[in-house]
């Protein structure tokens, strides 16, 4: 397991945590919290002291003892405004450690008064497999699982809402719209925007008629598409704020369509990983990465399409400002925040799926 895991496992077991620094937890008062002098893996407060904590895995070469004593090294060099005293303390995985670095760890820590505690990577790995256990059954009503879709961007309904604008009607043939579409370079993409519209509650397809009508979503969104009065690189025109909140109300109607399952597992995917690792489109496979998404969205996908859904997920996510994407040039994974709306709506959408669940549960109880 890599460390990010083996953090998120600690912070979601403070009883294992405390047992293992050897010290009452009153509070956590930061997590990554980036300093002058590196980035602080933990910092909590106990009764008497402000511990700050660098986690490690396994010591087992020579580069990864000496950026540990020099990372903690800096941290020395840190002025804390704190009332009470700062303690430093090495956190480090016993199974994966060379025995040859135990003693030179033990000799450094004594010198600079710095407390040497270990975890097992063995009790985390158990520990982890609860954490995924317990979120299975506390995420309320069960949606179903994400789904892989070729939808990049949220924007593309305007391509199926164009012609309605166009037109100013309600209702349209089928061949208009999906005349629409048709390329003589690429081929038709038509029926996974129409989808993306039904399940956004957009149209409704009459099959026997072969028409298309706008739901009264639908004409909402409609009446307040972006015209395309001016030059632009853009194949469809950016969403409009009322088509924004046209969306965001479909999505917090209570009918979970497959799209909007998708944003609500990336949604919840920011919460649990604090955003810290979405994928760039040329972000190698990560083994415990893809076992952690793979396990959360209740699917078994390769690395590639986890990564396309995440990513292409993100961006529909964006367009509704639910999130705001950090490009890290140096990183192979970019961070993500949620938005204050964005919190908002997952609070919203976990909130009423608990409501649900008790509604169909309590009549059992009897």
């Amino acid at each position: 397991m890599n460390e990010s895991l083996v953090q998120w496992v600690l912070l979601r077991r403070p009883e294992y945590l405390q047992e293992k620094l050897g010290f009452e937890l009153e509070r956590k008062l930061g997590e990554n919290y980036t300093t002058e002098q590196g980035r602080i893996d933990f910092v909590f407060e106990t009764k008497s002291e402000i511990l700050i904590i660098e986690l490690e895995t396994g010591i087992n070469n020579k580069a990864k003892f000496e950026y540990c004593i020099e990372q903690v090294t800096r941290y020395k060099d840190i002025d804390f405004i704190t009332e009470k005293p700062a303690k430093f303390v090495i956190l480090f995985d016993e199974e994966n450690t060379s025995p040859r670095f135990i003693k030179p760890l033990r000799d450094f820590c004594d010198k600079l008064d710095i407390l040497l505690r270990t975890y097992s990577i063995l009790d985390i790995q158990e520990l982890y497999k609860k954490c995924l256990e317990e979120l299975s059954k506390t995420t309320g009503l069960y949606l179903g699982s994400p789904v892989a879709m070729d939808v990049v961007y949220l924007r593309w309904l305007n391509k199926i809402i164009m012609p309605f604008y166009n037109e100013q009607v309600d209702i349209l043939p089928l061949d208009t719209v999906r005349d629409v579409f048709k390329s003589p370079k690429k081929p038709t993409n038509f029926n996974v925007y129409k989808a993306l519209a039904k399940y956004f509650e957009l149209i409704e397809e009459k099959k026997k008629e072969k028409l298309i009508r706008l739901t009264d979503y639908g004409k909402r969104f409609r009446d307040n598409y972006n015209a395309e009065i001016i030059q632009s690189k853009a194949t469809m025109p950016d969403l409009s704020t009322e088509q924004k909140r046209v969306l965001l109300e479909v999505l917090t109607n209570g009918v979970f369509t497959k799209s909007k399952v998708n944003i609500y597992y990336f949604l919840r995917f920011v919460h649990l990983t604090n955003g810290d690792w979405l994928p760039k489109s040329g972000t190698s496979e990560d083994t415990e990465k893809l076992k952690f998404v793979n396990f959360l969205f209740g699917k078994s996908y390769r690395w590639t399409t986890i990564r396309e859904l995440l990513l292409f997920t993100c961006n529909q996510c964006e367009e509704l400002e639910l999130v705001e994407r950090m490009k890290l040039s140096k990183s192979t994974y970019d961070r993500v925040v949620l938005t204050s709306l964005g919190s908002r709506v997952l609070g919203y959408l976990e909130l009423y799926l608990h409501l649900k669940r008790e509604q169909l549960q309590i009549p059992l109880q009897i």
